[in-house]
């Protein structure tokens, strides 16, 4: 398996949990900075895997670029879908 393809699982179940966390930090009761808060929490998420990735396959297996593109927009995605699943009570 490419290496593209393992950093793409692997943000893919940290958008999983991290998604399904955010629904805890938007129902917080921070009022209108609930949005703000999570979106935070999100992108310590991704920096988290980015971290977790680069232990794993060493820092010098991929580039910021090779990360930032095969993993933000993966991560994100996933990581919204199921804090909207979340939010609406699906599980």
């Amino acid at each position: 398996m490419a290496l593209d393809e393992k950093l793409a699982i692997l943000n893919g179940v940290f958008g999983v949990v991290f998604g399904y966390l955010a629904n805890y930090v938007y129902t917080m009761g921070l009022g209108f900075l609930s949005g703000i808060a999570t979106i935070v929490f999100l992108l310590i998420g991704f920096i988290v895997s980015g971290h977790v990735t680069s232990k794993l396959f060493g820092n010098k297996s991929m580039s910021q670029k090779q990360w930032l593109g095969g993993g933000l927009p993966i991560y994100f995605f996933i990581a919204i879908v199921f804090w909207v699943l979340a939010y609406n009570g699906i599980f």
